[in-house]
């Protein structure tokens, strides 16, 4: 696929890569630092099972925010990223511990999301080309967190009186 994919697979790679985690920063390229540094923050809150479906959000939500081609699925990404967290009612853990993970979550994901940013905001043509390839692709719509093209608008800004 396109070098958007292909960085979102390298990043998940490197997260998943102890020989590529142990590389010192100044001899990668600067994304591949970033990428390291987010899984290094990562660490302490997210699972090696957990830190690439946060990339992957981040990933749905970088590209929603940067082409107006191509719409987040608010409830799908909530979905994502609530099952990153222990269950509400779950016994081990306190509510202010729920919180801080929530917190960190989110931290993580805008670091994320930021890092998609630079790595593409002076190629956003072929970045967005690859998020509606994406969620057009029949092998990968269900995949993405994409609202589907039929229901891909514009977010309203207006609020709907109750």
């Amino acid at each position: 696929m396109k070098s958007t994919i292909r960085t979102a697979a390298a990043a998940t790679l490197m997260l998943a890569s102890p020989v590529l985690a142990a590389a010192p920063a100044s001899a990668q390229p600067r994304e591949d630092a970033a990428w390291k540094w987010l899984d290094q923050a990562m660490a302490p809150t997210l699972t090696e099972a957990q830190r690439p479906k946060l990339i992957w959000a981040a990933y749905n939500a970088a590209a929603g925010a940067m082409c107006h081609e191509v719409t987040v699925d608010e409830a799908k990404l909530g979905k994502a990223l609530e099952a990153l967290l222990p269950a509400a009612g779950d016994a081990k853990t306190s509510d202010d511990q729920r919180k801080f993970l929530h917190d960190t979550l989110l931290l993580h994901l805008g670091s994320a999301i930021g890092i998609y940013a630079a790595e593409n905001a002076d190629n956003l043509t072929e970045f967005c080309a690859d998020a509606v390839a994406l969620r057009d692709d029949p092998a990968t719509k269900d995949k993405s967190l994409f609202l589907s093209k039929e229901e891909d608008v514009a977010p309203s800004n207006e609020v709907t009186p109750k």
